[in-house]
């Protein structure tokens, strides 16, 4: 569950940048809530806003506060906000580190009344003095659920209808990879197979022919075909017969 005692200001502000102090800063918060996790879980206004830890965006768009339960609501509230900066923005990390904190209280996961953060502040704030976390920027939980709702659409439809910053093993798959998440065939065949109505199938990651076997297989078909821009038919048509099972009860679905 997200946080849903307070009501949320939706006067629109201009979208911000962190300063190499403000990421400081957030790293610094997000360690607080791991120490409190009981809360508060609102960042301080300082924080997004001050001029030392913030500085405008160019071109920004404006933005408002809000919760957002699932990643096709993140997709479809960016989406066109962001779309006439798109480039600007893909890969800019004081950006999407400043944006993670301003929708921090909307999206964090709140269990029996604390904060239920993941081990990576990659999360939500991608440092960029820190190789290994701007290695790390395809696992921020808005820039996913931005890139996942514009590339693939209803088309992932299982990741999209997931909390921003969910990590089951077939969103970590998809999201992980970049060939895997750049692949308009793998990422519905993915979902056709080991997924039904909303759940994941019993068995998908470790048994013969699940997720784990797929991701095997797939090393050693693209030695003789190109996998990553295949359609789901007919990648299915060149997988071994231990798939069989999975391809078949995908069609019963």
């Amino acid at each position: 569950m997200t946080l849903d005692h307070e009501e949320f200001a939706e006067r629109e502000v201009l979208a911000r940048e962190f300063t190499a102090r403000g990421i400081e800063r957030a790293l610094y918060f997000l360690a607080d809530v791991r120490a409190s996790p009981a809360g508060p879980w609102a960042p301080p206004h300082a924080l997004l806003f001050g001029a030392r830890n913030s500085r405008p965006l160019p071109n920004a768009p404006a933005l408002a506060q809000r919760r957002f339960a699932t990643r096709r609501e993140v997709g479809a509230y960016l989406s066109p906000r962001l779309m006439p900066i798109r480039r600007q923005i893909m890969d800019r990390a004081s950006f999407w580190s400043w944006l993670g904190i301003f929708y921090f209280k909307g999206t964090v996961r709140v269990v029996d009344g604390a904060a239920k953060l993941s081990p990576s502040d990659g999360t939500f704030v991608i440092d960029p003095d820190n190789p290994d976390s701007r290695r790390g920027m395809h696992r921020h939980y808005l820039r996913d659920a931005w890139r996942l709702f514009e590339a693939h659409g209803e088309e992932a439809a299982f990741l999209l209808d997931q909390a921003p910053a969910s990590r089951g093993a077939i969103a970590a798959r998809v999201l992980n990879s970049q060939r895997i998440f750049s692949s308009t065939g793998l990422v519905p065949l993915i979902l056709r197979l080991y997924t039904r109505r909303g759940r994941q199938k019993p068995g998908f990651q470790m048994r013969s022919g699940g997720i784990e076997h797929l991701a095997r297989v797939l090393g050693q078909l693209e030695r003789t075909h190109d996998v990553y821009h295949m359609s789901p038919e007919a990648l299915i048509r060149i997988l071994p017969p231990d798939f069989d099972p999975w391809v078949e009860a995908s069609a019963q679905s």
